[in-house]
């Protein structure tokens, strides 16, 4: 099953972006997903937002969205999602590294690749087995969350923000990560991805509480 993976030129974006909508759309649950103008504007004027596709021939499988804090020497891992026709056949996970390595080279000095995920339900059975095994995927390409970090994830639709972790793929042989740094990283995500503010009211519930270092575990 021959596969490209390729970077999408800026100009070129918006149409591609549009043809993965309905990957995008039927990937995520409705709290996370923030409004396609939001992905679009980024795409067409923010040059640090990078959009990658996977495609068998002309029919695009799957795509990811990157943002590279060059200020932070971090990549933000936004989106990824595979068509769910071609689950199961490693594509997630050749995509998954084909972007890591992107992230290197637009990022100086990279530290790693940093995103949000879903946690364990155990209250909700139906989605326990399927959240487990995201979580089992990106660990197996190195992943790890930040101990005791309880990062909630910004809700535009007006619900409760969820209560994520937080992983990060490191590039380099750390095991924890200064809490000043990693309340800047927080703080960025808010501002740049979901135009919110992390102020100190998010501030005390996700990391206030933790130690000067935080592990990766």
């Amino acid at each position: 099953m021959s596969m490209d993976f390729v970077e999408v030129e800026r100009a070129k974006s918006l149409a591609y972006f549009k043809q993965v909508e309905e990957i995008y759309l039927a990937s995520f649950p409705v709290s996370q997903i923030r409004p396609t103008k939001m992905i679009t504007r980024m795409l067409e004027f923010d040059s640090n937002y990078h959009l990658f596709v996977v495609k068998q021939h002309d029919f695009l499988v799957g795509f990811s969205l990157l943002y590279a804090f060059n200020e932070l020497n971090i990549a933000f891992l936004d989106f990824m999602a595979i068509d769910k026709r071609y689950r199961g056949r490693s594509v997630g996970s050749d995509l998954f590294k084909y972007t890591l390595n992107a992230s290197r080279q637009l990022v100086k000095n990279s530290i790693g690749v940093i995103f949000e995920i879903q946690r364990e339900s155990p209250r909700k059975q139906d989605k326990e087995e399927f959240r487990r095994r995201r979580i089992m995927f990106y660990r197996r390409h190195g992943a790890k969350a930040l101990e005791n970090m309880h990062y909630l994830l910004p809700d535009l639709h007006g619900g409760k923000p969820e209560d994520m972790y937080l992983m990060i793929v490191p590039n380099r042989e750390i095991t924890s990560l200064e809490k000043r740094f990693a309340f800047r990283i927080i703080r960025k995500i808010y501002l740049t991805i979901y135009h919110f503010c992390y102020d100190s009211y998010h501030s005390d519930l996700t990391i206030a509480h933790l130690p000067p270092r935080i592990r990766l575990i």
